[in-house]
Parts: C-alpha cells; structure tokens; sequence
C-alpha cells in the first residue's frame, strides 16, 4: 500500500488518514485503491490535506458515486470549511457527507 494512506481499521469502521497536503488524480487514485478492501463503513480524514485540484476533485467524486452503488456508506473528517464547501457544490457531500472524529468513538 502506498505511504500515502495510513489505514486504521476497528470494527465495522475503517479510517483512511490521506498523509498529503495536496490532492490530485493520482492521490485520488491511490485514495481509491486503498479503498479497495472497505468495511461498511468507511471514513477518509482530510486532515493534512490543504489543496486539491479539480483532477483530484474529479477522480474523488467518481471513487465516492461507485463506492456509494456498491453499498458502502463514506465519511469526510476534518475537512477545511473551504473543502466543505467546494464538496457541496459539486455535491460530494450528498455521497461522503462529513464526521466528527468524536462521532467515530462509538464504533472504536
């Protein structure tokens, strides 16, 4: 796995730390193919990424619709008020709507 993503897994929940403080296509794809064993619940924590292009927002958006088919329920953590609102607009928040990191405690 790529040194990208650090995956903490407990449970039914699996946490995905991006460890890049950019997004683009090919972090999203590493984003994606770190996903590729989810749990039911899966949740990516944004919180060192400052920057994502429209190729990340792109390739993040495509990974989020096709998990969301499959049936598997997505969370966004500690994403930037700037990155919550470009998700909405794009409307990636209506398939990876955002958690608070304390929201996970009672799955831990």
């Amino acid at each position: 796995m790529s040194d990208l993503i650090r995956r903490e897994e407990f449970g039914e929940v699996v946490v995905l730390h991006i460890g890049t403080s950019s997004v683009d296509g090919i972090s999203a794809a590493a984003i994606a193919v770190a996903c590729s064993d989810m749990r039911p619940i899966t949740v990516l924590d944004f919180s060192e990424v400052s920057f994502i292009n429209s190729a990340g927002i792109s390739a993040l958006l495509k990974f989020v619709v096709s998990a969301r088919k499959a049936g598997h329920k997505l969370f966004a953590m500690n994403l930037s008020p700037h990155h919550q609102k470009i998700f909405k607009m794009v409307e990636m928040s209506r398939f990876m709507p955002t958690i608070e990191e304390r929201d996970l405690v009672t799955y831990r």
